[in-house]
């Protein structure tokens, strides 16, 4: 009897126990909770709206609330700090962008945190080209902005939406491609940018379809060439970069999925197949187009670890070669 008592005994202890002090959830049971996705911008644009779009799609399909968290600053970095220092559990993801994990990290060597080795890529989820264009009657199409771009005895400006953005970037390749002397106007934003440009102290500057287009609809501004694998619908007549032999120039403004460095593979796994439901949904992708944003599909994570890695390869390798600072 004694003996039952004392088995009796032990068997409540030990279920006690694990009521007082529960086993962590299996990687298997991902997620039992809501999930933060930081975005490294500040509401609004079309990082915001992908982000958001994404996020709640993600929800329908991972049963749990992702939450989308703005933490804008120092043109992204803070963002990606914020990422890059989560712990690996899966619990926060966030968008990687152009800025934040090749532009950024080109410039800044002493960023915390490393485009590669400090983020798990999960997928490339948005693209989106950019557009030259320029004040109407300065050039007429892409030949008379390269005369334009090497006028040495009264050089064009060229505005920008701060150092060490896709701006910047793109100036800096054009006047390496093209021997020009472009002269950069830094702004605070593009839309500052756009602003003076139809006020008439812009000369050229590139940037969205969704934020030049209505300009050019409206003849404030001249199309001269897209950075796009084919010529856009809604400019038929205006060459991409690779028609001008410059492959180079062919810089888009993307959006990607990671998580911090060293995420479990079985939760790699659940977002990899979340994200791909998500992106052949036919609501996301008409949402993602009105939102000026082409949806990638069937991106893995390996794929986009090769991106990521090329991309910020050669462009910081360029980046160091021009001397680009967030003082020039």
């Amino acid at each position: 009897m004694m003996k039952i008592h004392t088995i009796c005994a032990f068997v409540l202890a030990v279920a006690l126990s694990a009521i007082a002090h529960p086993a962590p959830a299996q990687e298997g049971g991902f997620p039992s909770r809501p999930i933060r996705l930081i975005l490294p911008f500040a509401p609004g644009a079309a990082a915001d709206a992908v982000a958001r779009i994404l996020a709640e799609q993600m929800s329908d399909r991972l049963h749990q609330p992702v939450v989308v968290d703005n933490r804008a600053g120092a043109g992204g970095a803070l963002g990606a700090e914020a990422i890059a220092a989560a712990a690996p559990d899966g619990y926060t993801i966030g968008i990687a962008a152009v800025s934040t994990h090749v532009v950024g990290p080109g410039c800044n060597p002493h960023l915390r945190y490393d485009p590669v080795r400090s983020f798990t890529p999960i997928a490339m989820v948005a693209d989106m080209p950019t557009i030259l264009v320029g004040r109407p009657g300065l050039a007429a199409d892409f030949a008379a902005f390269r005369e334009a771009a090497r006028n040495r005895g009264a050089p064009h400006n060229y505005g920008i939406p701060g150092n060490c953005t896709l701006g910047h970037l793109v100036l800096e390749h054009l006047n390496h491609a093209l021997d020009g002397t472009l002269v950069a106007v830094p702004y605070r934003g593009s839309a500052a940018t756009a602003a003076d440009m139809v006020a008439g102290r812009v000369d050229f500057m590139s940037d969205s379809p969704a934020l030049l287009g209505p300009y050019i609809e409206a003849g404030r501004m001249q199309p001269l060439a897209v950075a796009w694998p084919a010529r856009l619908p809604g400019l038929p007549d205006v060459p991409t970069y690779t028609e001008l032999g410059l492959p180079a120039l062919n810089i888009t403004i993307w959006y990607g999925l990671v998580g911090p460095a060293g995420l479990p593979r079985t939760v790699l796994a659940k977002y990899e197949e979340a994200v791909a439901q998500c992106m052949a949904d036919p609501a996301l992708r008409s949402r993602f187009e009105k939102a000026g944003v082409t949806p990638v599909q069937q991106s893995t994570p390996q794929a986009f670890d090769a991106f990521l890695r090329e991309r910020y390869r050669r462009e910081s390798q360029f980046i160091r070669e021009r001397r680009m600072s967030s003082s020039n």
